[in-house]
């Protein structure tokens, strides 16, 4: 097997070929948004066995921007365990040797965790909360229930593509460039009928929102909001509306709330009791110093260490 640099032509069409499924966060946008990156391919004598869209900071693995949650090596056609180990091998090997550091999450789906582990990457395990069908309310745990009840009535609940009235500049952090980046690509991915928008009114206004982003299988909460003194239950009642529609209208396979790290968030999520999935986030350094950095960087999130009192 054999790593070789391929064009954005081959790589699409590559995708096209194999992938009847092509994830949102690897296909036309993400080439899109991801201005700095590489694309590879593996190979083995004439068979393509898996591409892989790598974003490129500085001279290092890892996004500009939180624009998607996942990236991952996609596999072209099936292969048995041992098969994949030794194609995710390569490829980390690859880029560990390639790259001076490497900071970047994979998707659920990914599994074989000791390909990386085995190459000189530490992996740090992170978690998600994923559904698989419909919720049914009465299943929901009471205090949940009751939230989404009271909510249900005082606000009018929309769900479309409008996202004329939709507050990105409160629902993206960061710097005024990275809210104007990843707000043009949520308004592209909604213009190209893979997203929607759900939001709720009190006294005709807009007080809270979601932007869902989807492909064949997966729909993803990538962005939400809240204003202050939003009504109790507005953001409880959007999420299971959310997936509702998710799967009677967009029929997908699985919906991820997509959020972990943040304490107060994860606590919110598990109110739903979704299936609590983890994902590798893979960070690798040449250096000691960049190392520490790294895992200063992940511990050091505004929001994940939470203060709890010991007795």
């Amino acid at each position: 097997m054999n790593i070789v640099t391929i064009t954005e032509v081959e790589y699409l069409n590559l995708l096209i070929k194999h992938k009847r499924n092509i994830p949102i966060w690897c296909g036309q946008e993400a080439l899109n948004c991801y201005q700095n990156k590489k694309l590879i391919k593996v190979k083995k004598n004439d068979n393509d066995l898996a591409v892989f869209l790598i974003p490129i900071d500085k001279n290092g693995v890892r996004r500009k921007y939180r624009y998607f949650p996942y990236l991952m090596p996609i596999i072209l056609d099936e292969q048995n365990n041992v098969k994949l180990k030794e194609i995710y091998i390569i490829i980390f090997n690859y880029l560990f040797t390639k790259y001076d550091y490497v900071f970047v999450p994979l998707h659920p789906d990914f599994k074989l965790v000791a390909s990386i582990a085995s190459q000189g990457g530490l992996v740090e395990m992170r978690h998600t909360h994923i559904v698989n069908k419909k919720m049914i309310f009465d299943e929901l745990n009471p205090k949940l229930r009751n939230h989404i009840k009271n909510a249900k009535k005082k606000v009018e609940l929309i769900i479309d593509t409008n996202y004329q009235d939709y507050d990105f500049s409160e629902a993206i952090k960061g710097s005024k460039e990275e809210q104007d980046e990843r707000t043009k690509l949520a308004k592209k991915i909604i213009d190209n009928n893979s997203g929607y928008v759900v939001k709720v009114k009190f006294e005709n206004q807009v007080i809270a929102g979601l932007i869902i982003v989807f492909d064949n299988e997966w729909a993803y909460l990538l962005h939400s909001y809240q204003k202050k003194g939003v009504v109790r239950g507005a953001v409880s009642y959007m999420i299971f509306s959310a997936i509702d529609y998710a799967f009677d209208v967009i029929k997908v396979k699985y919906f991820d709330f997509e959020g972990s790290v943040i304490d107060e968030i994860d606590d919110f999520f598990s109110s739903f009791n979704a299936d609590i999935v983890t994902y590798p986030y893979i960070i690798f350094s040449k250096t000691k110093d960049g190392f520490e950095k790294l895992i200063n960087r992940s511990i050091n999130i505004e929001g994940r260490v939470k203060k709890y009192e010991r007795n």
